[in-house]
């Protein structure tokens, strides 16, 4: 008997054990970026006009419609934020102008440094640079103190991306500059990752915080399609996180739908399951992301101990009836990365007590990167 105590007490450990959070050691490495503008403000409901130019050199022909589509993403990047697109005058001018050139070169990779397979999402008009901002310290900080035990060298062939965003006001003079650079083995720019890039520059743009994207809703019975096709075994990289985020293995839905047999389903906490692209799109487009960690740590936010659970939430309108939904996502750190642990549509109460606690991080982000006497 007592032997059998002592295997269930430690098989109970392991569990408990196997079932805490941590904070992850594998870091999303982001593209080389930086964002330039003059005392002037932009206004977050401007009206804008977008112009799009660039080549391709290893390509011949036109690039018309390689420019076209990168001017809808862009046109939709920044209506989401709560900008208007128009032809007709226009309070500002936004010209993007992209490069991609063939360089091959010697390829480093490691265990620590992962930034291919990372899904790639639209974009979200969030809430304060300063969200991202924390995610990229964070991130610095974890390499810095990482030993990199593996690293593999092979010579591939490699294309290096450039673009600029410029923003002009009425006048014709420069107010914004945003660039980005990386290099690819991928030809495509529109590839991962062109607009987690883009999104990350424009999250030093203000947005109108009034907006709630709009997101389709998913079919009855297909909602483990989606899953299939947007989710299993792909990771995810969050602007306001440093770290890549996965669902379980599986997903096992909630009573509205029919839980599919499948060897990988786990039982992972996904409510209202109609609402997994907002989920999704949450997930790929957050700019503030809340840390579970205790307030009295926040003081130092850049601080790696705070990371090994984080909340998102944000607000949609779903599909043609456009619902308003309030969502919240919670993440348990793992050591490869962030695990979705739950997924739900939230009251308006609830939803108000996570903005609560989140205004009060955003004031502590504010308080510690304020460090020039005014």
């Amino acid at each position: 008997m007592r032997v059998i105590k002592i295997i269930l007490s430690l098989t109970v450990c392991l569990v408990i054990i196997a079932g805490c959070a941590t904070v992850p050691t594998v870091y999303i490495q982001r593209p080389w970026m930086r964002a330039l503008k003059l005392n002037q403000p932009i206004t977050a409901t401007g009206q804008l006009k977008i112009e799009v130019s660039g080549s391709t050199i290893p390509l011949v022909g036109s690039e018309q419609l390689t420019a076209d589509k990168i001017g809808k993403i862009l046109s939709h990047l920044f209506m989401r934020r709560g900008y208007l697109i128009t032809n007709a005058d226009p309070e500002y001018i936004v010209r993007l102008i992209y490069k991609t050139k063939r360089k091959d070169a010697l390829r480093f990779s490691s265990v620590y440094s992962q930034f291919n397979n990372i899904a790639a999402g639209s974009g979200v008009g969030a809430t304060s640079a300063l969200g991202v901002s924390v995610a990229q310290d964070v991130s610095a900080l974890a390499y810095n103190s990482t030993t990199i035990s593996q690293q593999n060298v092979k010579q591939l062939p490699s294309y290096t991306h450039t673009f600029s965003l410029e923003i002009h006001n009425k006048s014709g003079r420069l107010v914004w500059k945003g660039e980005s650079i990386w290099d690819s083995e991928e030809l495509n720019i529109l590839v991962n990752p062109f607009v987690p890039a883009m999104q990350l520059l424009l999250s030093h743009l203000p947005s109108d915080q009034a907006i709630r994207p709009e997101i389709p809703e998913l079919r009855i019975g297909h909602v483990f399609n989606y899953y299939r096709l947007e989710c299993k075994k792909k990771w995810f990289a969050c602007p306001a996180l440093p770290y890549p985020i996965t669902f379980k293995s599986g997903i096992a839905l909630s009573k509205s739908e029919k839980v599919l047999n499948d060897d990988e389903l786990e039982r992972t906490r996904i409510q209202n399951p109609y609402a997994l692209a907002a989920y999704v799109d949450l997930i790929q487009t957050a700019e503030s992301a809340l840390p579970d960690g205790d307030e009295k740590k926040w003081k130092n936010p850049i601080n790696i101990s705070l990371w090994k659970k984080a909340t998102l939430g944000g607000q949609y309108l779903l599909g043609p009836s456009r619902k308003p939904l309030n969502i919240l996502v919670k993440l348990r750190g793992k050591t490869e990365g962030y695990r979705i642990e739950e997924c739900n549509v939230v009251s308006d109460k609830e939803f108000e007590e996570f903005s609560v606690q989140l205004s009060k991080w955003k004031r502590a982000l504010q308080e510690y990167y304020d460090v020039y006497v005014k």
